[in-house]
């Protein structure tokens, strides 16, 4: 038999296996995305069985498998329950959840992945900034850590520590003066989206989270990032159909 692990994660999706059994899928800090399954949960005295719900944080107890792992055991650090109560913030927290589930893989160090999606439940939960306004953030940060984000402190193209305001998804970001003419789709921002998008870019994952942008300048930054996305993530995900007839 082999030995039990301990790995730190939260749950990316909770699916039903059999009639008491889940299928989970979680970000674990120490392996990347990974799946657990979770036999009789669902039985009515098991103590897991409110433990095994999708946005649970906490120290999951494992046995390894050949290509799943199964549940021993979890130390729960977080429910998210707020995220559950609260339809516009349950979708999207959801979307978050299926975007990293596609953005990682099992074998991967995903300390810094883990630690921008729980910042951003939080945010999501505290509820002191737009939800429109955390998911822009969310996905210009999710870009950069995975190592393709927007160049906005240095043109895409030249390489000059100069920016316009004139961004381009397919250029890689905010292009210089002198390259500016090349923009294949160019996207002319006010000053405010620019700082917005340097702070997001700049501001370490615990920071980024407490400000605030005026609509028009909103307007530009979703704009940014949902060009940047579909540029560069070749995904179409079902949870933003839901986001998008979101009032």
């Amino acid at each position: 038999m082999r030995e039990e692990v301990t790995l730190h994660g939260i749950v990316l999706s909770s699916s039903l296996q059999s009639e008491y059994d889940r299928r989970m899928v979680v970000l674990t800090k120490e392996r990347g995305r990974i799946t657990v399954f979770a036999s009789g949960v669902r039985r009515g005295t098991n103590p897991l069985q409110s433990k095994t719900q999708m946005f649970v944080m906490g120290s999951f107890t494992l046995i390894p498998g050949r290509d799943s792992y199964r549940l021993v055991n979890i130390d729960v650090d977080e429910y998210f329950h707020q995220l559950t109560m609260d339809i516009d913030a349950y979708c999207y927290a959801s979307y978050f959840c299926e975007v990293m589930g596609f953005m990682t893989h099992e074998g991967d160090r995903a300390a810094d992945y883990l630690n921008l999606l729980y910042v951003s439940l939080k945010a999501l939960e505290k509820g002191q900034m737009p939800a429109k306004l955390i998911r822009c953030v969310y996905e210009i940060k999710l870009m950069d850590v995975f190592g393709q984000g927007i160049q906005s402190f240095h043109c895409p193209v030249c390489g000059k520590a100069e920016v316009s305001n004139v961004f381009d998804a397919a250029s890689g970001g905010l292009l210089c003066d002198g390259c500016k003419g090349r923009a294949k789709h160019p996207l002319h921002l006010s000053d405010d989206a620019v700082y917005t998008i340097q702070y997001i870019n700049g501001a370490p994952l615990g920071k980024m989270y407490n400000f605030n942008v005026s609509d028009p300048v909103l307007a530009e930054i979703q704009l940014v990032s949902k060009q940047f996305m579909d540029m560069y993530v070749d995904r179409k995900f079902k949870s933003v159909e839901i986001i998008d007839s979101l009032p």
